[in-house]
């Protein structure tokens, strides 16, 4: 019987690894510092993708003893992901609230307070994220809290760059064991940071590409998810920017 090639048994690693890190923190945001206006509602659906350099644990056993041990190694995965859903509901002028259905997998919320608006923005958007994720009989609850900044310029009324600079803390009960790997949840305190860019096509639609990394403060690991945002609905407003008639 012919042996699996190195190259097919790398491919079917990377697609394992993939699959296991669909929960994985997702704090794109697709949108601007902004916030909705009191008692509007304004929806995002986006399309997006992730990656992930690190590594995973291999189960090992010991001819001698039969006992199984894990050994460490490199691995680099980059995938599409599952769309994401995003509702925002204004509470007040510069206080708004998120819900959030990340990749289909889990569920998140947030609170994004905007005490700055002009050609240059600022907002906190303090927010949570959680899932359970499972494989091979093991699981594990994780729970991630988000504290980002957000930065934005507005150089004009239809167009937005935003900046979101922050920390993540993660909180895991554990690993996933896969048939032969060990993947380790990210979990401790995570620095982030984030690049959008928004084109407004009309007061009630805009596209936001939008790229995140987040690296691990101890240990290894980068995660970064990248995606485009299709905003629509009651989208925050940008009529101050306007040169007057």
């Amino acid at each position: 019987m012919q042996k699996p090639s190195p190259r097919l048994l790398a491919f079917l690693a990377v697609l394992l690894v993939g699959s296991l890190l669909c929960g994985c923190p997702n704090p794109n945001s697709y949108g601007t510092p902004r916030t909705v206006a009191p008692g509007k509602i304004a929806h995002s659906v986006s399309l997006e993708s992730y990656g992930y350099i690190g590594e995973v644990q291999d189960l090992v056993e010991d001819p001698s003893t039969g006992e199984t041990t894990t050994r460490p190694r490199k691995v680099s995965v980059f995938a599409p992901n599952l769309p994401s859903y995003q509702l925002r509901a204004g509470l007040t002028d510069m206080l708004d609230i998120g819900a959030h259905l990340h990749n289909l997998t889990s569920f998140g919320v947030d609170l994004k307070v905007n005490p700055v608006r002009g050609v240059f923005d600022l907002a906190v958007d303090p927010g949570l994220q959680y899932f359970f994720l499972t494989a091979s009989n093991s699981s594990a609850h994780v729970l991630y809290l988000h504290a980002p900044l957000m930065l934005g310029v507005n150089p004009v009324d239809w167009f937005s760059i935003v900046v979101t600079p922050g920390v993540t803390y993660g909180l895991a009960s554990g690993n996933v064991v896969g048939s032969d790997e060990v993947v380790s949840v990210s979990d401790g305190l995570l620095f982030r940071g984030s690049l959008g860019f928004q084109f407004r096509t009309s007061d009630s639609f805009a596209i936001h590409p939008e790229i995140t990394m987040m690296k691990r403060l101890e240990g290894t690991g980068l995660v970064y998810n990248f995606g485009i945002g299709f905003n629509f609905g009651a989208l925050p407003s940008y009529k101050d920017l306007q040169e007057p008639m």
